[in-house]
């Protein structure tokens, strides 16, 4: 099971001692943020953190061995072999932040199953489905021409990064290009570190564990 929280950055109050840190000028006028706000660099890491301590203190959840809680942001997955336990904190879990006035829009639950999106990733069986417009756009990588175009390709095989050996080693010399202050330059160094990547991550669509229990 699943949920998506909406707005969680705007759910958090700021403390009034620190509101005039996030002050700012609008034709003449003086106002503050009273939330958290969307381009702070830490609200990512305060929402997390707020979401997080909200779900230790659900009886359903805490201290549970059926259950397992994995959290990113404002995304959060149930998951365990107990499906009763399961779908028993995930009705706690929404019952509890609904009654802190936490919208939790409809279309972002999914309530206990076999086959669940979460991180724009389809989970099924113990294995996990890389998105079919992520592996249509492999077909369409090509050589980049700057930094942002390689940052964006190197976002894309993110998916494969932790599933196949030495990923990491053959993408080496692209980080390399990537480092900061570097002046951009394309070799025919990269050009071969970027289509050994693409044929190793396009060998591996379907990723999951040999073990059920790894």
């Amino acid at each position: 099971a699943s949920l998506d929280v909406k707005d969680m950055f705007f759910q958090i109050p700021i403390d009034p001692e620190y509101q005039k840190y996030f002050a700012f000028t609008r034709n003449e006028i003086q106002y503050t943020f009273t939330r958290l706000p969307q381009g702070y660099k830490h609200s990512p890491t305060l929402a997390h953190h707020a979401l997080a301590q909200e779900l230790e203190n659900i009886t359903e959840i805490k201290n549970n061995p059926d259950v397992k809680i994995y959290q990113y942001i404002d995304d959060v997955l149930i998951g365990g072999h107990n499906e009763e336990a399961e779908r028993a904190a995930y009705d706690a879990k929404i019952g509890h932040l609904t009654s802190l006035q936490i919208e939790i829009p409809e279309e972002k639950r999914q309530p206990s199953s076999q086959e669940m999106k979460f991180l724009g990733i389809t989970w099924k069986g113990g294995t996990w489905n890389i998105p079919q417009d992520t592996l249509s756009h492999l077909g369409e990588i090509k050589a980049p021409t700057n930094r942002k175009e390689l940052q964006e390709i190197m976002g894309t095989l993110q998916y494969w990064w932790k599933r196949i050996p030495d990923l990491s080693i053959i993408a080496r010399p692209l980080y390399d290009v990537l480092e900061k202050h570097r002046l951009w330059g394309w070799a025919h160094c990269h050009d071969e570190a970027l289509k050994l990547l693409l044929l190793e991550v396009q060998t591996f669509q379907t990723l999951g564990p040999l073990h059920p229990d790894d």
